[in-house]
């Protein structure tokens, strides 16, 4: 498990360590260093993926993020022409990239340090069983696209794209990590139906059909609430559709595995937010690292609910909240409690409900 990263001179940090948990919570205004600090990552992984962070370079542009050129990488005000960053485990040990800016030459898609980099490719961030999900996923579509990737690779895609054909594929095998396996389906730790179950948690009594179309290479999906027939997913709604990559992300993540996920509330009810935050603290306590950016203070709370109710503990959780000042974005450390309560709680952090109902009352 990744215990720290430090980032240097990446964007609008200049020198930041972020203290990781087992459930990492990033939140805080648009454009104060959340996605900074998830795209740091995704660098790192793939650059893995193209053979080339072995060779000393970081690829900016690739098949988990794009940041454009090393102007667009490298922070503003930096006071070195190095980029780095820092993984620490839980067990002590460090791993540091570091990758030189070529003055002069802004418009590189590459950053370069020093070639022949010895690093563990066993690390929960070059694994292969690894899901991100941006926050931009897949809507409602009448046909989804099968993986070319399925045998080597079980991914449902940076967009959920892949999640039809990832349940087809291994929706007939148990999912990897037991402890994630629903109370009211333990006779069954088969992929498909532990999703429908945990699904339901989410949209109460989910049917999901699926249909795959060899012939084009194509996938596609029916649900349906309750009674009636399958429909469409374009005569259904996003909240379901979007909802549906996470669950199956983190059922097909095994113990000691790394899963992103950005908005995990979009679209959803609040009631489902929760639902969603308190479904991620499981996955969390079962042994998946989990990194989620949030603007829901519902998926706080499910968080905030699992703690008490002793799913996992306060120890697990890192709630990191991003803010900007005069000297530039700054990252705060709350504690959160075994009773699910966190202090200090700064100004800005999920209180604009409160903020509002002073005004109405």
């Amino acid at each position: 498990m990744i215990n720290s990263l430090r980032i240097q001179e990446y964007k609008c940090f200049s020198d930041q360590t972020l203290p990781l948990g087992a459930l990492t919570l990033l939140a805080g205004a648009n454009a104060t260093g959340k996605s900074t600090v998830i795209q740091s990552l995704l660098l790192l992984r793939q650059s893995h993926l193209r053979s080339t962070l072995a060779h000393g370079e970081l690829l900016l542009n690739g098949p988990l993020v794009n940041v454009g050129t090393a102007l667009d990488a490298v922070n503003e005000t930096a006071a070195t022409d190095t980029v780095a960053f820092t993984l620490r485990d839980d067990d002590g040990r460090e791993q540091r990239f570091a990758f030189d800016y070529p003055r002069g030459a802004g418009e590189s898609y590459t950053l370069r340090g020093v070639p022949g980099v010895s690093y563990d490719t066993n690390h929960c961030l070059f694994a292969p069983r690894f899901n991100y999900l941006h926050a931009e996923r897949v809507g409602p579509r009448v046909l989804y696209p099968m993986s070319e990737m399925i045998e080597d690779l079980i991914d449902v895609g940076i967009h959920g794209e892949y999640t039809a054909h990832c349940l087809e594929r291994f929706g007939s095998t148990s999912i990897p990590n037991p402890d994630l396996v629903h109370s009211e389906s333990t006779s069954s730790h088969l992929l498909f139906d532990q999703t429908r179950y945990w699904m339901s948690e989410i949209v109460p009594d989910l049917g999901i059909d699926l249909k795959a179309i060899t012939e084009a290479d194509q996938m596609r999906i029916g649900l349906k609430t309750s009674t009636g027939r399958f429909l469409r997913p374009t005569n259904i709604g996003f909240g379901i559709i979007y909802t549906l990559p996470v669950i199956v992300a983190a059922l097909l993540s095994p113990p000691g595995s790394l899963l992103i996920v950005e908005n995990p509330e979009a679209h959803l009810h609040p009631a489902s937010q929760s639902r969603i935050g308190r479904f991620l603290a499981r996955g969390a306590a079962a042994g998946v690292q989990v990194i989620i950016e949030t603007h829901s203070d519902h998926v706080l709370n499910g968080i905030r609910r699992a703690v008490r109710g002793g799913v996992m503990t306060s120890e697990e959780v890192s709630l990191l909240f991003f803010s900007n000042s005069s000297g530039g974005a700054q990252v705060s450390n709350l504690q959160i409690y075994p009773s699910g309560g966190i202090d200090p709680w700064p100004e800005g952090f999920f209180d604009q409900m409160e903020k509002d109902l002073m005004e109405l009352f």
